[in-house]
């Protein structure tokens, strides 16, 4: 009896199970990562750095104080590969195909962790859900592997094989991690293959799989690619998000026309390229296909709002999501017509999922915020260490580095070999809190709330 109460009493959430799941991989991710035969240089590396880079890895960004491809042996990419592919799957995921694997009964816990995990509203087929996960991330990464192979042996030999199957994985985990680097372009990502329509296109491709979310493409799978039978959740997360994309290419390709970033470019590469920028930041992958320095102020804003809102529930990507903004506009536009409730196509979205949205949207608003004035006062005047001529606002770039590692993205304006210990630390702080997510990092601290006491209305005046 004493024993049954004891569990009870300390009885650990899910979100912090998944919380310290994480941070056992990422500490073994680090330990791996420091040893000698792990790096190029023969000897341990820094404490700090291996720490942000299995962060980096775990939470799918891909932000880098070192190049991978120059600073890793081939032991320390395949470390990065497993992080990357760990980081992509989700820790309950992979726990759970492990399970699966050993025939290990899966409990209600277990399960009750996985929804938590993987944000579904019901915990009924998550078991069979994330079966799906695993042939479907197989699937999709494989045949990315095999589309890119031939692209890049034709440039870089048999190497080619390993950075296709390394880039299809980061791509569709929205990581953005690479191992093309050259000692001329040590930190070019897909630069040098800006020209390239095959290579780019089918990162994009792989990058907006990842976005949708898996139960979108199971969905989209199960009902053969039938609109109308789609979930309305299926609806609006493939409406926003490539609706997104669509914006976000003409906007690139209008304010960047005659930017550093591609005057260098004719008029198809250059609407190549805004394609692949405006997917890179909407998907939060994180490749990049020009300088992100070399991008106007008004392509990083835009940059930084679509990296903002991000990918969809249930992804590989980050950011507040699809769904929350999708609902904040539908929460606006029912305000302003007066009405009561959320309704979209004939359903009404309840008050708690409304909630949900405007409080994923103040803890990353405030989350970011504070993040940049704390990496303000640690690290002033980076643009001056950045020593690029194109970025001259330190405030753009604080911001800019703290939405990226927010959103777990990885475009950057190169700041990460310049950030103090302090900065590096916060920022793995920021990636980590935006894998989890900030919602479900904050119901760790709070206690949920299931009460059924209805209190009288109060009338507070609004705008």
């Amino acid at each position: 009896m004493k024993n049954t109460k004891l569990k009870k009493r300390f009885r650990m959430p899910p979100m912090l199970v998944v919380l310290l799941g994480f941070l056992a991989v990422m500490s073994v991710g680090a330990f791996l990562l420091a040893l000698p035969v792990s790096n190029t240089t023969g000897g341990w590396l820094s404490f700090t750095h291996v720490v942000y880079w299995a962060t980096n890895g775990v939470c799918g960004t891909g932000l880098t104080v070192k190049p991978t491809a120059l600073i890793f042996t081939p032991f320390g990419q395949a470390v990065m590969f497993i992080l990357i592919q760990f980081g992509g799957l989700g820790f309950m995921t992979f726990a759970t195909m492990i399970f699966i694997l050993i025939r290990k009964r899966i409990t209600v816990k277990d399960r009750l962790a996985i929804q938590e995990a993987l944000g579904l509203d019901e915990m009924k087929g998550v078991v069979r859900l994330v079966k799906n996960i695993a042939i479907m991330t197989g699937i999709i990464e494989l045949a990315g592997a095999i589309l890119l192979a031939p692209f890049f042996c034709m440039r870089n030999g048999p190497i080619g094989i390993w950075q296709a199957l390394f880039n299809s994985v980061s791509a569709f985990c929205n990581a953005g991690f690479d191992v093309n680097g050259t000692p001329s372009n040590p930190y070019g990502s897909l630069t040098d293959y800006y020209g390239n329509a095959g290579i780019l296109i089918i990162i994009a491709l792989l990058a907006i799989l990842g976005a949708f979310g898996f139960p979108v493409i199971n969905d989209a799978l199960k009902c053969k690619f039938r609109w109308k039978k789609y979930r309305l959740h299926t609806k609006i997360v493939i409406i926003v998000q490539l609706s997104l994309m669509l914006v976000g290419t003409i906007f690139f390709f209008v304010s960047e026309f005659n930017s550093l970033a591609m005057k260098h470019m004719n008029g198809g590469e250059k609407l190549l390229n805004s394609m692949f920028q405006s997917v890179m930041a909407s998907s939060t992958a994180g490749f990049s296909s020009v300088n992100q320095t070399d991008l106007t102020s008004t392509g990083r804003i835009m940059t930084c709002v679509l990296m903002f809102i991000g990918a969809s529930p249930c992804s590989t990507g980050g950011g507040i999501k699809t769904s929350t903004i999708a609902v904040l506009i539908l929460m606006a536009i029912c305000g302003l017509r007066g009405k009561d409730e959320i309704t979209v196509a004939g359903r009404t979205i309840s008050v708690k999922t409304g909630l949900r949205s405007v409080t994923v949207l103040f803890l990353a608003t405030f989350l970011v915020i504070f993040s940049a004035m704390i990496m303000s006062a640690t690290d002033p005047n980076i643009t001056q260490a950045i020593g690029v001529a194109n970025v001259d606002n330190d405030t753009g770039v604080y911001f800019f580095e703290c939405i990226t590692a927010f959103t777990t993205t990885g475009l950057s304006n190169g700041a990460a070999p310049y950030l103090s210990t302090g900065a590096l630390y916060l920022q793995a702080v920021i990636m980590l809190i935006g894998r989890i997510g900030p919602m479900s990092v904050g119901m760790i601290f709070v206690r949920t709330e299931k009460g059924s006491l209805t209190y009288p209305n109060a009338n507070i005046m609004i705008g």
